[in-house]
């Protein structure tokens, strides 16, 4: 809310609206504000503008004084206090270098510059916090750390000893073996009559002895194994609450699990769909549609929960931790998910005939960009040709909403994927390598299922040459009238100045590696980073280097120490956009001012994915962003009509004109980019290219109920743009789509619902075929559709991709009890869910009719019959028994009636001697772990 102290101030006429002017207005008035804060140093902050305004600024001095503005204010004290000890001497000897000299000195108190280590997941505080009550300290991971695990493991084993104890007593040795019973034994059990089962076991005191007591419905989490020894629990939370990194979604799963391994995953999925939940996933969540989970359901976070909530993040500029012994036993514990492989070994994958002299490359889906940066500079053989800016994001966040970089040249990232593995709705580890449903799978939103790793295309090194510019807005992308810029931000330029700038601009858009533009609201110049590769490795360097990283770090975590301050909130919508416009041309080189306006040029030679990622801590500020893909038409000579771009451009920099306030309060970004091949690609079909255009601004626009009407205005001109997509063709209404991962479905596009837009005229045809190769993919591989609905989608799918079918019924969440699977006995504990029976199954010798009381028997001639791809059937032993035949089993007298014990699955429901879990067995078998016995 803005201060009363500004209520009273005439708005400034449009001509005025410009940067210096506004400038001055803050100057003059912002130390009215003095007595209400007096924690913030306003004159500081005042000599700041001042500086910014008469062109006498440097990035790093600039830097400290905005630190120490805030420096003793509520908001910063507390994010200051979130830091690690060694990140806050390097923040204070920052501050207090006033002569710049002491870069080695900061940079040594962090040892930020390090190699590249395959990073552990999940923190071993969190993964024990589950299993006791006690919490293990942070110091787990430190020197001591086995001893601390030791002690850990220790009171696990107390704990597990005395939950066994109090259920001796409590079912005073009356044991049941149910695997799936009717519902006349679920009278006879009460709520516990859905699932039970029985612990391969010579006697009734080792039985109870190894029983869970989630068995009889504790409410506890449940128990995924990552490992097939059973000594790793899969890290889960109960009722974690959930948001997204812009805050623009929000919800509360009823279990956040964060894994490992692949064999954890696929346990994972097994149990969920026996209990009936959807299963989404996400890494940085830097998304901000309704892409992710939903209540009651389940969540799988790439990431572990501290990094991927907590801001800032130190992952950019802090060397990586190896992995580590999560249980105490002496082994490294490798996180499958984070790994890096060159040339994998895939069946049925090989590099194309186009693709001589290229790399595969099979990165985990948990991979960052900041990982992935690592290895590729490190290695220095082999880079991705395309990527986002951003480094705070997995491989699987960028594969799955489709992300893409810039360049007229380049598809979008998605368009490089060779292979995809995945954990199908059976829970079987999959991997797709036909380029026709990779059309499909290399980008299908977590439709298929999980995702566990990426194949990529990968082209040797090349070095970026990166020559950025701050030319005057006008210059940059010129308008199609000079009457169409702003009075505020007018030259005298002439129509040859105009031509010149106007054929520079199509031939970066046209030709550049490279392509893209920034605006920061009303800010006279633009911020121009276009740029070419070379092969030509001389004269390479870090860039950014590891104390200019720093730089960049630090520049985002205050920019959200100010967004979040108490003074922040406190002003007119136009100050808080001139200042974070002044603060981001200062923060982007060239830095230093010369006569009237930036026209001085640096250049860095870096390697390709420096120049990619060039821009850290972006992950420290968060911010709103709407993105559409519009196509980019042609002209009658058959090459793209630059008509479209310019007007999207101009008309979104007079919006911001219209009126003193602007919701748009950071910047407008342009991106020229290519095509794609895959189905739901936005970019799709735009064979002359494509315009990635998006507005962003900060959290206080959202609260002060600005943007979302401002988002439509962008929309409703975005969207109603005419061209001709081939040289023959008719003008009319360009296919604009939006970003799926960017805020889209709160606004109408052509007078309809977001959503509906999307699904009936953005993607008519689309949404079919992709479900056709859905479709394909699955009878391959052993599910179909309606699994796919059931298993991996939300509401947002269902609406958009999977309206109409039937199937899929979700269970609301209640009343989940343990799964444990793997340690030479999983469990399958309290499922409530209807399953199919085995039809083919025959008796074992001499057991039909009769009784059984040999647990032996009951598990080692158990058949496993799995229905999937090719009709596959395995038998452990030749001799069988029939399930629903078994009428009774008998422990130390105690009789326990099962009338009908039947499978567990439609598509794999058998157990057979290795299940799923144990030391030997296959997660890739279909097999749903359950242990019989006495």
């Amino acid at each position: 809310m803005i201060s009363h102290h500004f209520e009273s101030l005439p708005v400034p006429p449009l001509e005025n609206l410009s940067t210096e002017y506004i400038l001055q207005e803050i100057i003059d008035h912002i130390g009215k504000l003095a007595d209400d804060l007096p924690h913030t140093k306003l004159n500081l902050f005042r000599k700041q503008l001042w500086d910014i305004r008469n062109r006498n600024v440097d990035p790093k001095t600039h830097l400290r004084g905005l630190l120490r503005v805030f420096e003793n204010t509520h908001t910063f004290k507390h994010a200051f206090e979130e830091l690690e000890p060694g990140l806050q001497a390097q923040i204070r000897a920052f501050m207090d270098d006033e002569k710049d000299v002491k870069e080695e000195e900061i940079m040594g108190m962090g040892k930020v510059k390090g190699e590249f280590f395959i990073p552990p997941s999940p923190a071993v505080k969190h993964h024990f916090k589950e299993m006791v009550k006690e919490t293990v300290r942070e110091k787990a991971h430190e020197k001591k750390m086995k001893l601390v695990q030791s002690k850990v493991m220790k009171k696990i084993q107390e704990a597990k000893e005395e939950i066994e104890r109090e259920i001796v007593e409590e079912v005073g040795g009356h044991i049941e073996m149910i695997q799936k019973v009717e519902d006349h034994v679920g009278e006879f059990w009460g709520r516990h009559g859905h699932l039970g089962a029985l612990l391969k076991s010579n006697d009734v005191v080792s039985l109870t002895s190894k029983l869970d007591a989630s068995m009889l419905g504790s409410g506890k989490s449940p128990k995924i194994w990552e490992d097939e020894r059973g000594e790793r629990i899969m890290e889960v939370h109960k009722n974690a609450p959930f948001h997204n990194w812009g805050n623009s979604v929000k919800n509360t799963p009823l279990y956040t699990f964060v894994p490992t391994t692949v064999l954890g995953l696929s346990n994972l999925v097994k149990w969920a769909k026996v209990e009936g939940y959807r299963v989404r996933c996400s890494g940085y969540r830097h998304s901000w549609s309704n892409t992710f989970s939903q209540d009651k359901q389940i969540l799988v976070s790439m990431l572990n929960l501290e990094s991927v909530e907590k801001i800032p993040d130190v992952m950019s500029i802090t060397k990586e931790k190896g992995d580590v012994d999560l249980n105490g036993d002496g082994v490294i514990d490798v996180n499958e998910l984070k790994t890096i492989e060159l040339a994998p070994k895939i069946e049925g994958l090989s590099l194309a005939g186009d693709e001589k002299g290229k790399m595969l490359c099979r990165v985990g889906a948990a991979v960052t960009n900041e990982q992935f940066r690592r290895w590729a500079v490190g290695h220095g053989k082999w880079a991705l040709p395309v990527d986002v800016i951003l480094v705070e994001v997995t491989a699987g966040g960028v594969n799955g909403p489709i992300c893409h970089g810039a360049g007229r040249r380049h598809q979008t990232v998605s368009d490089y994927v060779r292979a995809i593995e995945y954990i199908d709705a059976n829970g079987v580890h999959r991997t797709v390598t036909k380029p026709a449903h990779l059309r499909a799978a290399a980008g299908c939103f977590g439709l298929l299922g999980i995702v566990t790793h990426i194949t990529l295309l990968l082209s040797p090194m090349t070095y970026a040459v990166l020559r950025p510019t701050k030319p005057d807005i006008a210059l940059a992308i010129p308008p199609l009238s000079p009457t169409d810029i702003p009075i505020a931000l007018r030259k005298s330029w002439t129509p040859a100045q105009y031509a010149d700038a106007l054929k520079e601009f199509e031939d970066k858009a046209n030709n550049d590696y490279y392509s893209e533009w920034f605006w920061f609201t009303r800010s006279q110049q633009a911020w121009v980073n276009t740029w070419n590769d070379t092969a030509d490795a001389e004269g390479a360097v870090e860039y950014p280097s590891p104390f200019d990283t720093f730089v960049q770090w630090v520049q985002g975590w205050v920019g959200s120490v100010l967004t979040g301050s108490e003074v922040f909130g406190l002003l007119p919508g136009r100050w808080q956009a001139c200042i974070l416009s002044s603060f981001g041309m200062v923060a982007l080189p060239p830095f230093e001012f010369n006569e009237f306006e930036q026209k001085k040029t640096v250049e860095y030679k870096t390697a390709l994915p420096n120049g990619l990622h060039f821009r850290r801590g972006i992950q420290n500020m968060r911010v709103r962003d709407l993105e559409f893909q519009i196509p980019i038409p042609c002209l009658p000579n058959a090459t793209p009509d630059y008509t479209i771009v310019r007007r999207a451009w101009w008309d979104i920099i007079n919006l911001c004109y219209r009126d003193s306030e602007t919701p748009m309060r950071l910047t407008l970004e342009l991106r020229i980019m290519g095509d794609s091949n895959l189905i739901m690609a936005p970019q799709r079909g735009n064979r002359w290219g494509t315009a990635s255009i998006e507005i962003l601004s900060v959290p206080d626009a959202v609260r002060d109920e600005e943007w979302l009407p401002f988002c439509q205005e962008v929309v409703d001109l975005w969207a109603g743009y005419k061209g001709r997509m081939s040289v023959d063709g008719e003008e009319r209404l360009l296919n604009v789509r939006p970003h799926w991962a960017k805020e889209w479905e709160g606004v109408k596009i052509r007078g309809r619902k977001a959503r509906e837009y999307v699904r009936e005229v953005g993607y008519r045809e689309e949404v079919g075929e992709f479900r056709a190769v859905l479709g394909e993919i699955g009878r391959e591989q052993g599910w179909g559709l309606e699994d796919l609905k059931g298993r991996f989608s939300n509401e947002l799918w269902d609406y958009v991709v999977f309206d109409g079918m039937e199937g899929g019924k979700v269970k609301g969440g209640e009343g989940v009890q343990n799964v444990k699977m793997g340690k030479g006995n999983p469990v399958v504990m309290d499922v409530g869910v209807d399953v199919k029976e085995n039809k083919e199954t025959k008796p074992l010798g001499g057991v039909d009719g009769t009784k059984t009381t040999s647990p032996e028997n009951l598990t080692d001639n158990l058949m496993l019959e799995r229905k999937g791809k090719g009709k596959e059937q395995e038998q452990e032993r030749k001799r069988e028994i029939k399930i629903n035949e078994v009428e009774s089993v008998e422990s130390k007298g105690v009789a326990n009636n099962v009338s009908e014990v039947k499978s567990l699955s439609s598509s794999a429901v058998q157990v057979q001697g290795k299940v799923v879990g144990i030391q030997g067995g296959s997660h890739a078998c279909g097999v749903l772990p359950v242990r019989l016995g006495r």
